[in-house]
């Protein structure tokens, strides 16, 4: 369930004030207000180790913000909750960028990819 369908609460608030620091590193991604359940996502095990660790005492202040039973359990996923969606590997050509048709521009394309800064060739000599 997405967390603004939740009629009459929204835990994005609440949690932002409630996990103080840890807002920062984990945000939640999804609430079930069937089960009580709030995900949170971060990259750092470490971060959402410390949320497992927390979790009694951060239900226990949702709840004095969102009202008793609202939240029953923290579930930690560990994902980049910033990270948009993966694009196939094989795009349709409709998909592609157009190529430009003006001889122009594309000659301006190709001197600008020839002014780009590129990494030193690393070579290793036979010894």
């Amino acid at each position: 369930m997405d967390l603004f369908d939740v009629p009459g609460t929204s835990p994005l608030p609440a949690w932002d004030s409630v996990a103080g620091s840890l807002a920062k590193h984990v945000v939640p991604t999804a609430f079930d207000s069937g089960t009580g359940t709030l995900t949170v996502a971060g990259t750092s095990t470490a971060w959402l180790t410390q949320v497992r660790l927390l979790a009694g005492p951060l239900v226990q202040q949702l709840n004095e913000e969102l009202g008793a039973g609202t939240v029953r359990c923290i579930r930690v996923v560990k994902n980049d909750p910033y990270a948009l969606p993966a694009l196939p590997s094989a795009l349709p050509d409709s998909a592609r960028a157009p190529q430009p048709s003006d001889p122009a521009i594309k000659a301006a394309f190709i001197r600008q990819a020839r002014q780009l800064p590129r990494e030193k060739a690393h070579f290793i000599l036979p010894g």
